[in-house]
C-alpha cells in the first residue's frame, strides 16, 4: 500500500510541478487534490440510486467510484505513527 501512495504523490506532484505549482505548495495541494476526490466520488454513485442503467454501466460507476475513493483517502491522510 505504501508503494502505491508514493507512486499516486510522484504522479500528482509531477502533473502540479508542470502546471507551475512551486515546491512549498505541492504537499497541501495533493492532499487538497485528495479531499476533492474524496468529494467527486460520491458523484459516480447518485447516478445508480436515481436512473435504472444497464448491469455494464453499473460496474463502471462502482468501479470509478472505487478507484477515486481510494486515490482520495491516499492523497487526502498522511501516515502518522503515534509514539507509545
Amino acid at each position: 500500500m505504501a508503494t502505491m501512495k508514493v507512486r499516486l504523490e510522484s504522479l500528482v506532484s509531477g502533473l502540479l510541478r508542470k502546471r507551475g505549482v512551486p515546491e512549498q505548495q505541492l504537499h497541501e495541494r495533493c492532499k487538497k487534490i485528495g479531499r476533492r476526490m474524496l468529494l467527486g466520488s460520491v458523484l459516480l454513485i447518485v447516478p445508480l440510486i436515481i436512473w435504472d442503467m444497464p448491469p455494464v454501466a453499473k460496474i463502471l460507476l462502482q468501479l470509478g467510484y472505487a478507484a477515486m475513493m481510494c486515490a482520495g483517502i491516499l492523497l487526502a491522510f498522511d501516515e502518522e505513527k503515534k509514539p507509545r
